[in-house]
């Protein structure tokens, strides 16, 4: 669905209000960011592979682009130069920043064994010695609905980002009916995506009582 089609359908909850085209397209906007903030993340948020370099004898590197979070069953790993398939992947563990300061205080510097996040900067641990690329995957945000785009959201949760963003207008307009619709329309649309999330990761796993299978 595109922006102003979401626009459109805004309105005509709201009365067929023409007026409140700007004010609908910023609290989409505002309804976005809002969302990408809460604590738990819709599985179309999960961003491409992607890769950061580390520099030698520098203990940050950014964050990528767009970044909200790391993905719960994805960790960090760097590829060694002469690696030749994922077996040779070392994985990275996350820990705070002042214990793996104190933790590789005493440590050379070398390749990559855990990182810590502050703000929207990774630090590594030893401080690397030479460039290693690290291998993410992560949450991202969608595209800003700054033009009469499709992004994800407006792809696979619609009524969701309608909902949300409709709430705060139809509440500054004192219009009960149209909080009513969108507060449904917000309800039905995290009830189907949150069962949508699950399912994802569920798929394919294989449970059993008792625990797994030796």
């Amino acid at each position: 669905m595109l922006r102003d089609a979401a626009v459109a359908l805004i309105q005509e909850q709201l009365g067929f209000r023409s007026d409140l085209e700007s004010n609908i397209i910023t609290h989409l906007q505002l309804a976005q960011l809002q969302l990408e903030k809460s604590p738990t993340k819709p599985w179309f948020l999960i961003a491409a592979e992607s890769f950061v370099d580390t520099v030698a004898d520098t203990e940050t590197v950014a964050v990528p682009t767009g970044f909200i979070q790391e993905v719960e069953q994805a960790v960090l790993r760097y590829v060694p130069d002469d690696s030749t398939g994922i077996a040779d992947e070392v994985d990275l563990s996350k820990n705070s920043y002042d214990v793996l300061r104190t933790n590789f205080r005493e440590v050379e510097s070398g390749a990559p064994q855990a990182y810590a996040l502050l703000n929207e900067t990774f630090h590594f641990f030893p401080l690397p010695d030479a460039v290693y690329r690290i291998r993410m995957i992560f949450y991202g945000e969608a595209l800003p609905l700054t033009s009469n785009i499709e992004n994800v959201w407006l792809e696979k949760a619609p009524k969701l980002l309608m909902g949300v963003a409709g709430k705060e207008i139809a509440a500054a307009l004192r219009d009960s009916a149209a909080m009513a619709t969108f507060d449904r329309w917000e309800k039905e649309d995290r009830l189907l995506i949150y069962g949508e999330t699950i399912s994802r990761e569920m798929a394919n796993f294989d449970l059993q009582v008792g625990g797994p299978h030796v």
